[in-house]
């Protein structure tokens, strides 16, 4: 298990950044830290609230420009690593005309 995980998610949109983030958390070692840039805006509210109910401590959440932030996430050894449906704040697109 790493110390320190570094994800580069400039790109990827919802739901991406929050299912790679749950994802290759596993691979970080409690008390490591997942550092991640991104810049899909329905992230800004997903990731932390992710991190906060899995149990884990967000270190630090800035704006990096103009669309873009950095979360950096230290994993806690207690915290469940699910993502619930409530975890999502992405917009269903409506079906029909």
């Amino acid at each position: 298990m790493r110390s320190e995980l570094y994800l580069d998610l400039l790109g990827e949109v919802c739901p991406y950044p929050l299912v790679i983030a749950k994802q290759r958390i596993q691979e970080v070692a409690p008390g490591g830290r997942l550092i991640i840039d991104f810049d899909c805006n329905q992230a800004t509210e997903s990731l932390p609230r992710w991190a906060q109910s899995a149990g884990h401590l967000i270190e630090s959440f800035e704006k990096t420009g103009p669309a873009s932030w950095r979360i950096v996430i230290r994993r806690q050894g207690t915290g469940s690593d699910e993502v619930t449906p409530e975890d999502y704040t992405c917009a269903v697109p409506k079906q029909g005309g």
